[in-house]
């Protein structure tokens, strides 16, 4: 079309979608000449809406009725570039293209009949001469010019031509559907071809990105490809900010859904950065797709090394890009690499990769805890990753989450010896999460475990850290636990102690009701450390002794928990030490069944002792050798480790109780007391010492007279 403008058929800024203006030089329409209307190549100038009146003309053969159609369409497209709401001219365009496109098809016009048309020969050859290919072109846009104003009026009104904003595009669209309409002005060989063929893709794309049906995004990006690919330099840009920010909505909403859709986003924001290479967004958001594969831990540890590295590389290059967030950045970095440390270590643990990339984790945490001016989460992170191997250093981390999460820097001195103040209270209590709570009591927490293994601190101090945790969990567990036990350190506060312990009972399922599924093992401890209270009240350094109530929260705790050899030793000693003979219990040896090893029999052959201080006379010797038994099968297994330089002792755990001692004086000593106490005469191959310190232990639990 040797006469049209190239401001014809091409996007104004009147009509955005996504940048994509549809525009159509806006011309003064002083009185022209009506002779353009039927010339294929008219200039705006020789055009105006009087084309109607001429196509309407009977006496115009149907190839000029279509070219008049059209050029009068322009003409009101031209006229809607300038008018704020301009439905009624997109309507008159879009019927005059139907009508354009009914009087002179696309095939009719570049047939290469000449009959097709009726013309003469003479027509013939002034027909092949016009720029027939260009009106095509051109002709095509112009329908989508119009069918997307209509799209874009607001408030958008069902018309004649298309009843609904995705009727008016896909409409659009199905004019578009043929390639042919771009392919004369395609770049061939050395030919750079004409703007025309970036056009064609470029608003395809917009029109595809625009109606947003299941298969428009990847249409869409197919075409904004092919305008990126093309050796023209016209709509690229335009091309490249579209695609970008389509396929980062793609990729957005498929990492939001997660799961299999992760896939789909990686593939998005792949076709972001062929739109913008140093998009940050794209890498930021390609490591995090790849950050969410790494932590599935339904995938090999292979496969997550591999997921977790990729999300390295997608953060490493978002590093420093505009666009990104820097503390997010850092953060998956971080955790990426202490992610692939830990798989890498279960599958080559000698890996050379693996502490140098828990290194580079602490490093990323670090940078990401000063983005900003601090970042807690950071914070957090540094203090979790460095707790193992560099608690001095993980312990200052965890004050300065709990610092900048409050919002109080001095919520702790920094040299511990003051007690943690009331104001720590109201600034949790203004924390707008559980979540936010539970983070700070647990890094206290960590923070006081972290501390506490250098040893050092005041109880004062250890109580009002502890405290703080519980102030921002109340069922904090282990918190709860370890207040109690210092309480029941010197001076005891018996009735603090109490209220920690039972604190834990109550979190665990309450004192009647049943145990809390999966927290068994902590109600059983808070259950023992009641019963150790007890036995701490009642007992001297003499006596062991126990309260009824004692005895029970030792039995309670053996039956929520009878793997654990201290429970059941506290039930058993605790049987032993109140044991008093009733015909409804005469002695039961299940109390002290079943601890095993050496422990187990020295437990057993000491409650037959017991309970043969008050059996009747015709039971005694019979208890005494079921003692013995016991004590001799001990030591039995005392030898099973004879050749080992470990001496095996025996640790009672109970409060007050003598120092421990080594198991197999202790079995030797209990044999000998119970052949001693059927009296027989028996020969004790051990030093006065040893005797003595044996004795203590004997006598400290009630079973070192033969009887009461």
């Amino acid at each position: 079309m040797t006469e049209c403008k190239r401001d014809v058929g091409r996007p104004n800024n009147g009509l955005a979608v996504f940048g994509l203006l549809f525009a159509l030089a806006a011309t003064a329409h002083a009185a022209p000449s009506t002779a353009g209307c039927l010339n294929v190549g008219a200039p705006d100038n020789k055009i105006s809406q009087q084309c109607e009146t001429v196509a309407a003309s009977p006496s115009l053969k149907g190839y000029e009725a279509g070219i008049a159609s059209y050029n009068a369409a322009r003409a009101y497209l031209s006229d809607a570039a300038a008018m704020p709401n301009a439905s009624g001219q997109f309507v008159k365009a879009a019927e005059l293209l139907d009508r354009s496109f009914n009087r002179l098809t696309d095939a009719a016009l570049l047939s290469s009949d000449r009959g097709t048309l009726g013309f003469s020969k003479k027509e013939w050859r002034k027909w092949q001469k016009a720029p027939l290919a260009g009106f095509r072109f051109d002709r095509s846009l112009a329908y989508a010019n119009a069918l997307e104003g209509l799209a874009l009026a607001a408030p958008f009104a069902a018309t004649t031509v298309c009843s609904s904003q995705q009727d008016c595009r896909s409409k659009a669209l199905m004019r578009l559907d043929n390639e042919d309409i771009a392919a004369p002005f395609a770049p061939r060989g050395s030919a750079q071809g004409d703007w025309r063929y970036n056009e064609f893709y470029f608003r395809r794309g917009v029109l595809h990105q625009a109606r947003g049906q299941l298969t428009d995004t990847d249409l869409a990006i197919e075409n904004f490809k092919m305008v990126l690919g093309s050796r023209r330099s016209e709509r690229k840009t335009d091309a490249s900010t579209a695609l970008e920010a389509l396929a980062l909505e793609a990729a957005d909403e498929n990492r939001a859904r997660g799961g299999m859709s992760l896939v789909q986003a990686i593939k998005y924001y792949s076709v972001a950065l062929v739109a913008r290479p140093s998009s940050g967004r794209a890498h930021e958001g390609l490591g995090q797709s790849y950050l969410q594969l790494c932590r599935d831990v339904t995938t090999s540890p292979a496969q997550r090394v591999s997921d977790c590295l990729s999300a390295r590389n997608a953060f490493d290059a978002a590093n420093g890009l505009a666009g990104t967030n820097q503390a997010l950045v850092y953060l998956g970095l971080g955790e990426s690499l202490s992610v692939a440390a830990a798989e890498l270590a279960k599958v080559n643990p000698s890996d050379g990769n693996v502490l140098l990339y828990e290194q580079a984790s602490v490093d990323a945490y670090a940078k990401a805890s000063n983005v900003d001016g601090g970042n807690a989460e950071a914070q957090l992170l540094l203090a979790n990753a460095l707790r193992a191997t560099q608690p001095d250093r993980a312990s200052e981390a965890y004050r300065q989450y709990v610092a900048m999460e409050l919002d109080y820097p001095d919520w702790i001195a920094a040299d511990w010896q003051s007690p943690v103040g009331p104001l720590f209270q109201q600034k949790v209590s203004a924390l707008s999460t559980m979540d936010d709570r539970r983070n700070v009591a647990e890094a206290v927490m960590a923070m006081y475990d972290t501390r506490s293994m250098s040893g050092g601190l005041r109880k004062d101090i250890s109580l009002s850290v502890l405290n703080a945790a519980l102030t921002a969990q109340p069922s904090l567990i282990e918190a709860s636990l370890k207040v109690g036990r210092l309480h029941l350190l010197p001076p005891t506060n018996w009735t603090a102690a109490n209220a920690a312990f039972l604190n834990v009972v109550g979190a665990t399922g309450g004192a009647n009701g049943p145990p809390a599924v999966g927290r068994e093992k902590d109600r059983a401890e808070a259950f023992y450390e009641l019963g150790r209270a007890e036995a701490l009240k009642s007992s001297t350094d003499l006596r062991a002794q126990t309260s009824a109530a004692g005895v029970k929260y030792a039995r309670d705790a053996f039956s929520l928990n009878g793997v654990e050899a201290r429970y059941k030793k506290a039930a058993c000693l605790s049987y032993i030490v109140t044991f008093k003979p009733t015909p409804a219990d005469p002695g039961n040896a299940s109390w002290c069944s079943g601890v095993g090893g050496a422990d187990g029999q020295y437990l057993l052959g000491m409650y037959f002792l017991r309970i043969a201080q008050t059996a009747p006379a015709s039971r005694r010797n019979a208890l005494r050798d079921e003692a013995q038994g016991a004590f001799i099968q001990g030591k039995g297994l005392v030898s099973q480790v004879a050749g080992t330089n470990t001496v095996q002792v025996f640790e009672s755990d109970w409060p007050k109780a003598p120092q421990a001692m080594s198991i197999a004086t202790l079995l030797e000593f209990g044999r000998a007391k119970a052949i001693a106490c059927n009296g027989a005469s028996v020969n004790l191959a051990l030093s006065p010492s040893d005797v003595s310190a044996a004795a203590r232990q004997f006598d400290f639990f009630q079973v070192g007279s033969c009887t009461r």
